[in-house]
């Protein structure tokens, strides 16, 4: 962080909890219109083992072939060579993987009240596998 001799006194907590943020990967932008406006980049290392794990998965490999031979279709290959549905990133099927997803969703602080339906909504704008509603429904009965 540096020195905080040139910060009046009043504000120096305030710099060290900015500076807190900033290492969490949470940034300010002036809005322009006299707020702030918080951006999060902290990233799941779930999704970067997703990506790189989708070589693992044989169905997701014969995907990855027909991607080029399909006139309409809703697997996408993007230039960072991420087999995609939808968008989605493709979950290889890779023991435990997909279960680190669901408890994640599930055990998330962010979660206010996680039953399956909520999860699912919360879950499937990033990822998608064969089943996974259901997969999520079994998933409900956690503790």
């Amino acid at each position: 962080m540096g020195s905080l001799a040139h910060v009046e006194a009043e504000k120096r907590q305030l710099t060290r909890e900015i500076d807190q943020l900033a290492y969490l990967g949470v940034h300010l932008v002036d809005s322009g219109n006299g707020g702030i406006v918080l951006q999060n980049t902290a990233k799941s290392s779930l999704i970067a083992e997703v990506k790189e794990r989708q070589y693992e998965d044989p169905e997701l490999v014969k995907f990855r072939e027909r991607v080029p031979q399909q006139k309409k279709s809703l697997l996408e290959l993007k230039g960072d060579g991420v087999l995609r549905y939808m968008g989605r990133l493709c979950v290889p099927d890779i023991v435990g993987l997909r279960d680190r997803i669901m408890s994640e969703a599930h055990y998330s602080w962010y979660s206010i009240h996680p039953g399956s339906t909520k999860m699912y909504h919360d879950i499937k704008d990033m990822y998608w596998w064969n089943d996974m509603k259901k997969t999520l429904l079994s998933m409900s009965a956690m503790p």
